[in-house]
């Protein structure tokens, strides 16, 4: 009442001595409270292998299946073929096939980085998987590598039994690639129908040309044999004129079978290259699905591993402020005790 009266605070009565442990654990509080709002947030990003869509970008030394160039780009209006493919994302409701390709990302933080690399690569080869690349030094590790769908489950339980769920950070991603293998079917339909059609035009072609000679033959027959019996006849004016005119007719004739026979080789040969064109075409389709289901069986995946201090597994399980709060705590029961065993002032 007389500290109201006075308006004067109430007085806190301190020890007589202060401990070594109250002025360590003072500092303590003092300087994880100062670390933790300094800290500047770093964080270790996971190397993605870029976007699903990018990863199953086709080109034409896809189509191709052998790395080489693919540079028959023509519409299939003329015969012949354009080997990227463009497909709508747009997918019909009625289709419900799933045809998922799956990236898999993590990352890692352990005090035994070179370790915990060669823990992920033993285990990706335990899994009928392929390393494509590894990095290890002491304080980061990195392992790309492709696992098969079928294994993809049981491999990913083991990897991430590696490290405590704390120290683990997953990134997946799962794309539907089915408008790709829709647009693959497409150009499939469309490489058949195409080389249906050129073997079709060539068998008229040839058919049109074997009736054309025959025709013509007939006729080249016909004046052959008249002009051998007009020869057999006595050379008379009137004779020599016929003569002369059936042998200008059957010259004419045997320009006009040459030329088919010379016109006839240029179209087959024409004809043919375009039903080797869409047979390549055919055989290139072929391999983008193979090139397509092939990458589907598979898991693209990528693990990064960090090394982590004492003090970050520490904030790992008590993030925040938790630690300074903790060392104040642990400050003012030390001083209280302080206060009993040494008395105030």
């Amino acid at each position: 009442m007389a500290d109201e009266q006075s308006g004067t605070f109430p007085h806190i009565s301190r020890p007589r001595r202060i401990s070594w442990l109250t002025i360590v654990l003072a500092l303590l509080a003092v300087g994880t409270f100062i670390a933790i709002s300094n800290s500047d947030g770093r964080y270790y990003p996971v190397p993605m292998m870029g976007s699903i869509e990018d990863d199953f970008r086709v080109s034409p030394a896809m189509m191709e299946g052998d790395g080489g160039s693919y540079d028959r780009a023509v519409s299939v209006q003329s015969g012949m073929m354009a080997p990227d493919y463009y497909y709508s994302p747009n997918v019909p409701a009625n289709d419900t096939r799933e045809l998922l390709k799956t990236s898999y990302g993590a990352e890692m933080r352990t005090r035994d980085v070179q370790g915990l690399t060669r823990r992920v690569e033993t285990t990706v080869r335990g899994h009928s998987g392929r390393i494509d690349q590894m990095s290890s030094a002491e304080k980061y590790g990195y392992v790309s590598f492709v696992v098969p769908v079928s294994k993809y489950e049981t491999f990913r339980t083991e990897l991430e039994s590696l490290v405590g769920s704390r120290f683990l950070t997953v990134d997946i991603q799962s794309q539907n690639m089915l408008p790709q293998k829709q647009s693959i079917e497409e150009q499939q339909k469309q490489a058949d129908e195409t080389l249906a059609e050129y073997k079709a035009d060539r068998q008229r072609l040839v058919s049109a040309h074997a009736t054309t000679v025959r025709s013509i033959q007939t006729r080249i027959d016909a004046d052959t044999q008249e002009l051998a019996n007009l020869r057999a006849l006595p050379p008379t004016y009137d004779i020599q004129v016929q003569i002369q005119q059936v042998s200008d007719n059957l010259a004419l004739l045997k320009r006009q079978l040459a030329n088919e026979n010379a016109s006839y080789s240029a179209q087959l040969s024409n004809a043919d290259s375009n039903i080797e064109y869409a047979e390549e075409w055919q055989e290139a389709v072929k391999k983008q699905d193979t090139a397509l289901m092939d990458d589907v069986a598979t898991v693209n995946g990528s693990v990064s591993i960090s090394w982590i201090s004492l003090w970050e597994m520490a904030q790992v399980y008590l993030p925040g402020y938790w630690i300074p709060a903790i060392f104040a705590m642990l400050t003012i029961l030390s001083f209280l005790w302080d206060r009993r065993r040494f008395g105030t002032a």
